[in-house]
């Protein structure tokens, strides 16, 4: 059984290069391969968990606390 034909430097740094314009933003990891999925990865009926700042206040407090028992 062959294996599949090896690239070439010049068509491995060309992959490289498209692939370094297609992240964005940096943090993001290089963007080699094909695309694994064209699903979100939350549903789209479901909306985002609503947060207001009493929940925010609520969690900063607690995490306080937790950080004051240590």
């Amino acid at each position: 059984m062959q294996g599949a034909k090896r690239p070439s430097a010049d068509e491995l740094e060309e992959e490289l290069d498209q692939a370094l314009k297609a992240t964005f933003p940096a943090s993001d990891p290089i963007a080699i391969g094909e695309v694994s999925g064209t699903e979100p990865d939350r549903p789209l009926h479901r909306k985002p968990a609503l947060i207001d700042k009493a929940l925010v206040e609520e969690l900063a407090r607690n995490a306080a606390a937790k950080l004051d028992r240590k």
